[in-house]
């Protein structure tokens, strides 16, 4: 009780927010874990690492513009997946963890950038929402990025608040972020406008202050480790006849990827990323947390622009004003950025930008509660109530159809059907389009009978089809190369896991 007396009220709300996050976050974890195609081939490449001692020098390859990133991620799963193994839920451990740190990033970081009752604000919003919530849950790169970013940006104020030495750590969260997705590499928008208004205020000291020297110093290492970051990757497109760089380049330039419109018009592309940022800003600040209410979402998006900027315009006075125009940088550098983007957003594609939103969250209710009294307050009840009735309702918490467990069942009836020594391939049928079917795969590259790795897969001489949404009703009639090619197509055996998928065995051996 003595403790209790001592914690201020806000302290004692985060306590209970903290809480309330590490339920939602780690409650029923193994039942509801995400395992598909992306989390198999990142647990088999990360396995590999402790187990055949098959260093990785490049990440995962992003769905848009084949891209390869960097392997942090790949280094960050190793000690947890080491530690849990056979089982992959370690990684989804870690990220759940990660997500209840961020929480409390919300609020102790965010105390120095937008005051303490705002950043109370901020962390109720992001303790709760689903989105923030559904990304905690399972392994993915993306899902770091809320932490990663909440400290680039309070490493921005810091550095602005004539600590030019900070520009270093913005730096490395940059090269981190840039190694969990490509789309974080917008965050050096927001950055970039708060080193450049830095600039120009040390320019203007009289007799060129200490602070424009360090904060070039500073610049220039934390450029240095940015390139180091690269290395590996570097090393990578050296041996293969820069193949990422080719596609970064694509990626950015060429006219069906990271470009508002194939119009040749400058004038026209810009007009294009202008209308595209309406949605951009409706995603990046509403449907993150309500869903897709376009009427709702449009009103509140002109309601918070318009605090928003009579905050930035008007209130230079206010002693968190560098923290509301810090947040603001990296916002609209994020929606301005993702309008040139051609491509759909998902959710994971702003994940750097969740501390963003909510920390705006947090600037504009405190705002209504202390400036309208009990008309404010009355808004930000209703606006918590509502934004809390429907995250609680979409909790992504509960028991998924298809478990790992699931899956571990169908990778040991595979296992038993394989004979010592067999070479055997995988193909899965499943709504989600991994053909390869690197999460039961995964599975059988713990046991002794290990299907062929991808650079052997033309000498198998059994084929396991994995029909898990039971499209197919002749194998034979497949599409699919490794069916195709496969030389018998008649089924040796057909097994039925309950209320699971249907597996067909083809195989050119006699002793089947």
């Amino acid at each position: 009780m003595k403790v209790l007396k001592r914690l201020s009220l806000s302290q004692i709300c985060l306590i209970i927010l903290i809480l309330i996050a590490s339920f939602f976050r780690l409650y029923n974890l193994s039942d509801s874990l995400q395992f598909q195609g992306d989390q198999g081939r990142d647990a088999i490449i990360v396995s590999q690492i402790f187990t055949q001692r098959d260093l990785v020098f490049i990440g995962p390859v992003t769905s848009v513009g084949n891209l390869y990133l960097g392997p942090l991620y790949y280094y960050f799963m190793l000690p947890f997946l080491w530690l849990s193994y056979p089982s992959p839920i370690g990684p989804a451990y870690a990220i759940a963890i990660l997500g209840i740190i961020t929480v409390f990033l919300m609020y102790q970081l965010g105390k120095n950038l937008i005051s303490t009752r705002a950043a109370l604000i901020a962390t109720i919003f992001f303790t709760f929402s689903s989105t923030v919530i559904a990304y905690t849950r399972f392994s993915w790169n993306p899902n770091p990025a809320p932490f990663v970013s909440a400290w680039m940006i309070f490493f921005t104020y810091k550095a602005w608040q004539k600590k030019p030495w900070y520009w270093i750590a913005v730096m490395v969260c940059l090269a981190v972020l840039f190694q969990l997705h490509y789309l974080a590499l917008l965050s050096i928008g927001g950055a970039g406008v708060i080193w450049l208004i830095s600039f120009f205020e040390n320019w203007k000291e009289k007799n060129r202050s200490k602070n424009f020297t360090q904060q070039l110093k500073a610049t220039a290492v934390g450029i240095f480790f940015l390139f180091l970051s690269f290395t590996p990757l570097v090393l990578f497109d050296y041996k293969h006849n820069w193949l990422n760089a080719n596609a970064f380049y694509n990626l950015i330039f060429q006219d069906n990827n990271f470009k508002a419109t194939t119009s040749s018009g400058l004038i026209t592309k810009a007009f294009e990323a202008l209308k595209e940022t309406h949605g951009r800003g409706l995603h990046a600040l509403f449907e993150i947390a309500i869903g897709q209410q376009r009427l709702l979402n449009t009103i509140l998006l002109i309601v918070t622009l318009a605090i928003l900027g009579w905050l930035l315009i008007k209130n230079k006075k206010d002693k968190h004003w560098a923290g509301f125009v810090v947040i603001s940088a990296y916002l609209v550098a994020g929606i301005i950025g993702t309008a040139f983007y051609e491509h759909t957003v998902f959710d994971h594609y702003i994940a750097y930008l969740f501390p963003v939103t909510f920390w705006i969250y947090g600037i504009i209710l405190d705002f209504l509660i202390t400036k309208w009294k009990f008309i404010g307050k009355l808004i930000s009840g209703t606006f918590i109530a509502y934004f809390l009735w429907f995250n609680l309702n979409h909790l992504p918490i509960y028991k998924q159809g298809w478990t790992i467990d699931d899956m571990q069942v169908v990778s040991d009836s595979i296992y038993q059907e394989i004979k010592p020594g067999e070479k055997y391939n995988l193909v899965l049928f499943s709504e989600s389009r991994d053909l390869d079917a690197q999460n039961y795969r995964y599975f059988l590259t713990t046991t002794d009978r290990p299907p062929l790795k991808r650079e052997s897969r033309g000498e198998a001489e059994t084929l396991v089809v994995i029909n898990e949404d039971h499209s197919i009703k002749n194998v034979a009639d497949s599409p699919v190369y490794e069916i195709v090619v496969f030389p018998d197509k008649n089924p040796k055996k057909t097994l039925m896991i309950p209320n699971g998928p249907e597996i067909i065995i083809l195989s050119t051996r006699e002793d089947r």
